[in-house]
């Protein structure tokens, strides 16, 4: 949390904000469970943010686990899905199917955005012990924008600049304070990088926290190229 804190408030020179491009704090991450009370606080301050975690299970603790995430997700933002620059070929489906894109259609309508907290991955049942979500990473750092597209031309242009990495062997849990656990910041840029397209990836295969499906059912796909719309606009 300190971290965070200290990220948004600029507390080291070097994450000042100096030029309009650098916009507002913001931060990807995952973690198989997340209830630190503490830690969802200082997520819900941040301006944009999306934390991917394992499926709850189908019991009272996993219900109240989901209830207290859908209640974040319903008064903050989440994440623009045009700062995910590793997904600008991907939409949310279209009754279950890959949306369907025509020649004067845009990939992500203005306003679409990815909730603060989602899930992915197979739900446990009973005995079960499923692969979940078990890395601990948030990746801090700007959602900006400018009117200038990398290419040169004139465009409303959404990014997600990362700036500070923290790793850890600790779940986003309270239960996590009781235990001896080890956890670093870092600002490595090979390692935010590669950190982030994992993350991005992560984001892009991740469900609603109100998935039904037992089993990975990703919200968004790759769209789909209505050809002939294209040939006849041709």
């Amino acid at each position: 949390m300190d971290g965070i804190d200290d990220f948004i408030h600029e507390r080291q020179r070097r994450w000042e904000r100096r030029t309009y491009r650098i916009g507002a704090p913001g931060m990807f991450g995952c973690s198989p469970w997340v209830s630190d009370d503490k830690l969802i606080k200082a997520i819900e301050g941040l301006p944009g943010a999306c934390i991917v975690i394992s499926k709850h299970p189908r019991t009272p603790g996993g219900t109240a686990g989901a209830d207290r995430l859908r209640k974040v997700n319903e008064h903050t933002s989440g994440v623009a899905l045009r700062a995910l620059s590793g997904l600008s070929e991907m939409a949310p489906k279209v009754g279950g199917k890959p949306r369907l894109i025509g020649p004067y259609d845009q990939i992500h309508d203005e306003g679409a955005s990815v909730s603060t907290f989602r899930t992915i991955g197979f739900r446990k049942a009973g005995r079960s012990r499923p692969p979940i979500a078990h890395a601990k990473l948030a990746l801090l750092g700007n959602i900006c924008w400018t009117d200038e597209h990398p290419a040169g031309y004139v465009d409303d242009y959404v990014w997600f600049s990362p700036r500070r990495l923290w790793v850890s062997s600790a779940n986003f849990t309270y239960a996590s304070r009781r235990s001896l656990e080890f956890g670093y910041w870092t600002e490595d840029a090979d390692l935010i990088g590669a950190v982030q397209v994992f993350l991005v990836r992560l984001i892009g295969a991740s469900e609603d926290i109100d998935s039904v499906s037992d089993v990975p059912d990703p919200e968004l796909a790759p769209v789909a190229l209505d050809h002939d719309a294209m040939a006849h606009a041709a």
